[in-house]
């Protein structure tokens, strides 16, 4: 039995399968002879150059952070220095160290089989995917319909756990912003061992911790600052995450440094409600000292190790945020939701059969299980005694009975998982009783894999981004890309193209399937099956 660890599964999943947003919204705009005109804008820190090309503008790889290596690598983020001239921003990157340079980021590549295809929107050439690899990547991405007026700001986050991946795929969703007149903002930051590495149990030197979560707030700072100049409204700022993004922003939410910078979030895959501790996270720390033969007085000299060695040397990893009592003051949602950001409004969502995409290529017998071998195959999966699965089934069979076994088996695993923790951070959400929090469900199943995916880790993210494979699931990218834009704009996710979409209440528990060939909203959803659920700690991914 293995235990559910949501980390490897935002860390390897994404790689495979959900980094969900790169792909061809814009595939007109970035052919090589695509009409192109250049576009400067005049920021705090001097003057950048972009690029206009078939209504959209952009500006690729902007500085918002200054040096993050040396004696800055585990250290909060400086401010970027100020230049003379125009710098130009026409070239993605770089991303933070992970191993692969000069290649698209984890899987975002067409080469990747099918699952790469879709995540890819069937673009043909991956040259746009392609960025460096630095330590220092304090960078962004900005996509806009124009630098003149004060459009919403949607500041995607991007997953990948908290290794791997980058923000490039907005420069990929150029239509996503013309279609809603909002401008898209993609962020690179530090990551694994550079940006989630724990040093304050060692050394007071590093008592301020979680450099990569600092880098977000930085980034969010350059925006609130400098986005009116590129056409956004710094008073109407959304942050947007998939999977370990998603994770990234219910931390921020919990950062008394990040107050006031954001007004909306979208948390999609990844309701994450606790952060990590000082004690397992000092203890990883001396892991990683032991492995360069360092003593935990040369705690320095990890500063001084090249950067590609020390990334080996960690393995690719780099833990997660920790409860540090200065940029994490407490706990993150347990026991209740932050109070730094009671007042910013919520959508929290997940998909049918999250893990089923770990299981392709691995594990396919999970994929083709047979009605004899579900029974036995759920009770191996995790902490429901024997006993009980049949009763189980027979709540799923009767409410699911279009699933086939393999749907029910990851059907049931997301509502251990990805489902209850969104209802579970939604509640608390609610009891502050100082903003909406709205709750959808990916339900579409995905032709992926000859159909056997159906609605796997964060397959709706290409779409609500507007990158669309197949034909029809168009409609439904409407519809989610125009439920994002109508939230970063007023709030409520409601548009005419959708039924009303109501706030999630205890009384109600209204959920929003998103669907072909219609979505709909679904009071309560499956009680007895949740109540059932409840009885057990949550099971394992596969």
């Amino acid at each position: 039995m293995k235990p559910l660890n949501r980390r490897d599964l935002f860390k390897n999943s994404l790689e495979y399968g959900s980094a969900a947003v790169a792909g061809m919204a814009t595939r007109s705009a970035l052919r090589a002879d695509a009409p192109s005109s250049p576009v400067v804008v005049e920021t705090q820190d001097g003057k950048l150059r972009g690029v206009s090309s078939l209504g959209v503008t952009m500006f690729k790889s902007v500085p918002y952070g200054g040096p993050v290596d040396g004696a800055g690598r585990f250290m909060p983020p400086p401010k970027p220095a100020k230049w003379a001239g125009i710098r130009e921003c026409t070239k993605p990157g770089p991303r933070c160290i992970q191993g692969h340079p000069g290649q698209p980021p984890g899987f975002l590549t067409p080469g990747a089989g099918i699952v790469g295809s879709y995540m890819c929107g069937g673009i043909q050439s991956p040259d746009v995917l392609l960025e460096d690899e630095a330590e220092n990547c304090l960078f962004l991405n900005v996509v806009t319909p124009g630098v003149k007026g004060r459009r919403p700001v949607i500041v995607y986050i991007h997953g990948g756990g908290y290794a791997n991946l980058s923000g490039l795929q907005t420069v990929l969703a150029g239509k996503h912003a013309i279609e809603n007149d909002i401008v898209l903002v993609g962020i690179n930051h530090r990551l694994n061992v550079f940006g989630y590495t724990y040093l304050g149990g060692l050394s007071e030197k590093y008592a301020v911790g979680n450099p990569g979560q600092l880098d977000l707030v930085m980034a969010l700072e350059w925006i609130r600052d400098n986005i009116e100049r590129f056409g956004g409204d710094p008073h109407s700022v959304t942050v947007w995450g998939d999977s370990g993004g998603g994770e990234k922003i219910c931390t921020l939410m919990a950062m008394p440094a990040a107050k006031g910078l954001f007004h909306k979030a979208i948390v999609s895959s990844g309701s994450s409600l606790h952060a990590g501790t000082v004690e397992r996270s000092t203890a990883s720390a001396k892991a990683l000292l032991a492995k360069f033969n360092l003593t935990e007085k040369q705690v320095d000299d990890l500063q001084k190790i090249p950067a590609q060695q020390l990334h080996a040397g960690a393995g690719g990893g780099g833990g997660g945020p920790v409860v540090d009592g200065h940029s994490i003051p407490q706990q993150t949602w347990d026991p209740k939701a932050p109070e730094f950001s009671a007042s910013v409004p919520m959508i929290i969502g997940h998909c049918t059969n999250e893990t089923s995409v770990m299981a392709a290529g691995t594990r396919d017998e999970l994929l083709s299980l047979t009605e004899a071998a579900l029974p036995a195959r759920l009770a191996a999966a995790g902490r429901i005694p024997e006993a009980d699965v049949a009763s189980l089934l027979a709540l799923y069979r009767k409410d699911h009975p279009q699933d086939p076994p393999s749907g029910l088996y990851f059907r049931i695993l997301a509502d251990r998982g990805a489902s209850r923790n969104a209802v579970t951070q939604a509640e608390l959400k609610i009891e502050q009783g100082k903003a909406n929090v709205y709750i959808y469900q990916f339900d579409w199943a995905t032709p992926l894999y000859h159909g056997r995916l159906r609605a796997f880790h964060t397959a709706e993210m290409p779409l609500a981004m507007r990158i669309v494979l197949y034909p029809e699931a168009d409609e439904l990218s409407s519809q989610i890309s125009s439920a994002y834009a109508a939230f970063a704009r007023t709030g409520n996710p409601s548009h005419p193209g959708i039924p009303e979409w109501p706030a999630y209440t205890i009384a109600k528990r209204a959920i929003m399937f998103w669907d072909i060939p219609k979505c709909s909203v679904v009071n309560d959803p499956d009680p007895e099956e949740r109540a059932f659920l409840k009885k057990y700690p949550p099971g394992g991914l596969l």
